[in-house]
């Protein structure tokens, strides 16, 4: 009888720490991807309320730059309209989800029909989630796309590329996330390519602030306190600044992230200012690349990869 009070015991435990509301959120990231999928297909894009962030924003191809709304009712919304016979899929390639974040990488294809003109439009997309009341929602959404679409009268013939009048981006906003123990580290930025050209002390110039990124100055959030280089750093969003050198980089975390590259940037708002020696890569990367590594012990390592040559500085959460 004691055992059996004990088994039920457990068992009503397990079961009211499973309907916690407060560990557990309401819906799942998989159940997120799904009504997007469905909302499109149904061309009723208005579910999707529920499940994007009021801070969300959108990037297609690094030309697009759009809240949620503005998304719906324009681009997305008047696209799926004109479409006829549409069918819109997400295969998920990577995802790497935590309590409170979520990052999921996948290929999408759109196929339809629009002014007798088939349609197949293929890329990448890249979701960024969070717990808000509880709820997963999107906070970031970004297309990289590429568009296909059948010469018409020619069933058999090579398919024509278009990219609906709009340059591919040379720089493309991208993101990088992960964690320092219980902190979310979050970096947004533009990603240049090599494409051939002479990079330190070429296109970036030696001993001059750079954003170290394209467009915007790239920036990093963290969600908690953090200690960088034995400097406290509250929880918030700052601008990431380098000076390369040849032999020596300064890396810098400045409290104004809201800029055009470096155009306004301002040295007695740097809160971190740290020496560091660049790592030389044995092959060549072609985009500039962020990332952020777990280590252990509530630390994390965050680099910044191009061309052959990266840096790196540790993040403690406090």
């Amino acid at each position: 009888m004691k055992k059996l009070f004990t088994t039920v015991l457990l068992a009503c435990t397990m079961l009211m720490y499973g309907c916690d509301d407060s560990t557990n959120p309401k819906n799942t990231v998989t159940e997120v991807l799904d009504l997007f999928v469905n909302s499109v297909n149904n061309k009723n894009l208005q579910p999707l309320d529920s499940v994007f962030s009021s801070q969300a924003k959108i990037y297609e191809q690094g030309s697009v730059d759009d809240s949620w709304e503005q998304y719906r009712d324009g681009h997305l919304g008047k696209e799926i309209g004109k479409m006829n016979e549409m069918t819109f899929s997400i295969e998920v390639a990577e995802s790497l989800v935590n309590k409170e974040m979520a990052l999921v990488r996948g290929n999408y294809l759109i196929k339809g029909e629009m002014h007798g003109q088939q349609i197949n439009s293929a890329g990448l997309v890249t979701l960024s989630m969070q717990v808000e009341s509880n709820i997963w929602k999107i906070v970031h959404l970004q297309f990289s796309r590429g568009c296909k679409k059948a010469a018409e009268g020619h069933d058999h013939a090579e398919p024509a590329t278009e990219n609906d009048g709009k340059p591919k981006a040379k720089s493309p906003k991208t993101v990088a996330m992960g964690n320092a123990g219980d902190t979310h580290i979050h970096i947004d930025y533009s990603s240049p390519s090599v494409r051939g050209r002479t990079i330190w002390g070429g296109l970036v110039e030696y001993n001059k602030v750079w954003a170290t990124g394209a467009h915007r100055a790239t920036t990093i959030h963290f969600s908690n306190d953090v200690e960088i280089k034995n400097v406290k750093v509250p929880t918030g969003k700052y601008g990431f600044f380098t000076i390369p050198g040849e032999n020596e980089w300064t890396l810098i975390i400045n409290k104004n992230w809201d800029q055009h590259m470096s155009d306004d940037y301002d040295p007695s708002l740097d809160l971190v200012r740290m020496k560091v020696k660049p790592e030389e890569l044995a092959e060549n990367q072609e985009t500039l690349t962020y990332t952020v590594k777990e280590m252990g012990e509530s630390k994390a390592k965050v680099a910044m990869a191009w061309e052959k040559l990266k840096v790196s500085f540790e993040v403690k959460s406090l």
